[in-house]
């Protein structure tokens, strides 16, 4: 989260002062990463079924660590904007990053939800922590060092957990998902797993696929445009950047504190109408920001923001695998890709628009709620789906 994920806000504001090139390079270059992740997803979905995590991570991000290091060598907008694309090539966008969820998925099938509970906390820890260190380098020691001293550590970093520390199977350490010991027929081969694997081909033949990509689209579609304007909004409204600051880093713990309390619950109850959780605290945190006029109204749509995405990212996460099992799981995530994002990707260039239109968030943040209502519509009406099992033909008698 420190390699110019979630502490990218903080290199807009002196990376363009001392370019002068204005804030339209980053939007674009925002957008333009978003572009390279949903290209490259059904690429690293596959590669991460074919030959693990360890391999494909390890390379990817001494490469992304690189292109964030060349981030201190950039003089004009365009390559900004190119360098951007070619990092969300690279796979790497938070919370989507199959690198990670692919693995955790591949783990655990009983234990799935507890797991990558666990795992997610780590996303807005990271957040939480990456923002005020790297605008602490970028005081001490300019953005252009900034940037090259993020990439280097934070590649050298993942690097190491990758080869010292990371398993992508459990049947590398001969265990079966969930760590239990791999139990095997009398010819000596594993038993298979207790879920239906899915081809990408049969899972994108079914709604359920279609269905799921688009309803949390429209969670990412609000997430990324509550997360790019938050500060801008707040202080439109009157409030100072430095608060707005604070609640926006309430808004990252929230999600933390989300991803623990559905814990217990998430392998126990129906996903989809956990997720509904995430989709209604959601859709609050937006009326209540467009009523907001005192200081407890922003930090309580902070906390109801946070909330909603906590569920949404943790439910995205387990439920793709739990719906269509995990032998193929890479290369359905990276099927879906293109979807979601698509939702993520315009969210924050149409706030900005609606906004230089009209001088008001508010027509922005009304469509946002009706696309989330819509999603959350979609996701009650999307169980399990039911493998298609073959009949054998009857015999002629």
């Amino acid at each position: 989260m420190s390699m110019g994920i979630g502490n990218f806000g903080v290199f807009i504001g002196p990376m363009s002062d001392d370019l002068g090139i204005g804030n339209t390079p980053f939007g674009l270059g925002m957008a333009a990463r978003m572009l390279g992740f949903a290209v490259s997803g059904p690429v690293v979905g596959r590669l991460l079924d074919r030959y693990g995590t360890r391999g494909p991570l390890s390379i990817a991000v001494v490469v992304f660590g690189a292109s964030v290091a060349s981030l201190a060598l950039i003089d004009e907008g365009w390559q900004l904007v190119a360098l951007l694309f070619f990092m969300g090539l690279l796979g790497f966008w938070g919370s989507s990053t199959l690198y990670f969820t692919v693995m955790a998925s591949q783990w655990f099938i009983r234990k799935r939800g507890k797991a990558l509970s666990v795992m997610f906390v780590g996303i807005p820890v990271g957040i939480a922590i990456s923002v005020p260190v790297s605008q602490a380098m970028v005081d001490a020691l300019g953005w252009r060092t900034a940037w090259a001293v993020l990439g280097v550590v934070g590649a050298t970093a993942v690097l190491l957990i990758a080869q010292l520390v990371l398993r992508s199977r459990p049947e590398e350490m001969g265990l079966a998902p969930d760590g239990t010991t791999e139990a095997a027929d009398a010819d000596g081969a594993p038993e298979p797993d207790v879920e239906h694997s899915w081809t990408v081909h049969d899972a994108v033949r079914t709604g359920a696929f279609w269905r799921l990509g688009a309803s949390f689209g429209t969670i990412m579609l609000g997430m990324t445009a509550i997360g790019l304007f938050w500060v801008p909004y707040f202080t439109f409204l009157g409030f100072s950047a430095e608060l707005a600051a604070w609640a926006l880093a309430v808004y990252a713990l929230s999600q933390a504190g989300m991803s623990v309390l559905l814990a217990p619950f998430v392998d126990r109850v129906q996903p989809r109408f956990l997720a509904l959780l995430g989709f209604g605290s959601f859709i609050a945190s937006f009326l209540l920001m467009m009523q907001s006029e005192v200081m407890w109204q922003m930090f309580a749509t902070a906390l109801l923001g946070g909330a909603g995405v906590g569920a949404g990212m943790l439910l995205q996460a387990h439920m793709w695998p739990g719906y269509f099992g995990r032998r193929h799981i890479g290369a359905i995530r990276g099927a879906a890709m293109p979807l979601t994002l698509a939702f993520s990707g315009t969210g924050s260039a149409a706030t900005g628009m609606i906004f230089d239109a009209t001088n008001s968030y508010v027509v922005a943040w009304l469509i946002a709620i009706g696309l989330l209502v819509l999603g959350g519509v979609l996701m009650a009406l999307t169980p399990k789906p039911r493998p298609r099992i073959a009949m054998e033909p009857a015999p002629i008698v």
